[in-house]
């Protein structure tokens, strides 16, 4: 099991905060950026490797910065998805084949602030997800996953998947909002081990199959896990939840500059 931050994920590891600040403001800067008011804009920064910066920009100042995966896999058909912050949405995921509910969803989304300036709701959508694992086990197939759970707790599929980031544990706060994590496991569809071009950092990207045959991209930090997972393995934990809705401002911009305030 290995627990890593969300930027480890992607390769993208620091030592100190002066180190980050000056890394990610360099990297947003080589970013696409579109306009989205006359003055907040969104800028994207997407490696070879997948691993991608999604920052909000206001007054030339970052004030909101999502470190993810860009995910690849087919989209997931969605509806009745409200932002509940600044950057998460709550959504109800849905079978592509009859349209039926899997369950409700809280995802981290590339695309909030197009979201947020169109009235922070949306009624259908089609939801392309990703993960970075915080905490993952993995083992060697479906009969070693279910080995494993050999005491009295109850048991679970090798392809369940639940949002524990919608609800609270115990009393919730007045002020708790959901957050985008889920609990999950899923067979490994495909693995590789590519390097963040810029930091010259490895990390491992997998495919993973879970319920209702949803697949989704998941980057696990390399720092603790010396193997990749391979084909046929089962992976299970904690992961933070992102995606895209493919939203588009109103009027897009497309632009490159170098102008960060540090």
């Amino acid at each position: 099991m290995l627990v890593s931050s969300h930027f480890e994920a992607i390769g993208i590891g620091v030592t100190d905060q002066d180190e980050f600040r000056e890394r990610v403001v360099s990297l947003i800067s080589m970013g696409e950026a579109r306009q989205i008011t006359a003055k907040l804009s969104e800028h994207v920064w997407t490696d070879p490797s997948g691993a991608r910066l999604v920052a909000q920009v206001h007054h030339r100042g970052i004030e909101y910065l999502l470190p993810c995966l860009a995910g690849t896999t087919p989209a997931i058909p969605v509806r009745d998805v409200r932002l509940v912050g600044d950057e998460t949405v709550t959504l109800e995921l849905l079978d592509g084949v009859d349209g039926k509910s899997i369950c409700p969803a809280a995802v981290e989304l590339e695309d909030a602030a197009v979201l947020a300036h169109s009235g922070g709701r949306l009624e259908t959508g089609s939801l392309v997800p990703a993960a970075l694992a915080e905490d993952v086990t993995v083992h060697a197939d479906a009969e070693a996953y279910f080995a494993a759970q050999n005491d009295d707790r109850p048991k679970y599929a090798a392809d369940h998947f639940i949002p524990s980031g919608t609800f609270a544990l115990g009393e919730p706060s007045s002020d708790w909002t959901p957050s985008a994590h889920a609990l999950f496991a899923g067979e490994v569809l495909e693995a590789e081990t590519p390097v963040n071009t810029v930091t010259g950092a490895a990390f491992h990207r997998i495919r993973v199959r879970t319920i209702a045959a949803i697949e989704l991209d998941v980057a696990i930090a390399a720092t603790d896990l010396a193997e990749p997972p391979t084909r046929g393995n089962i992976v299970t934990g904690t992961f933070f939840l992102t995606g895209r809705l493919g939203l588009q401002p109103a009027e897009p911009t497309v632009k490159r500059r170098r102008w960060f305030r540090r």
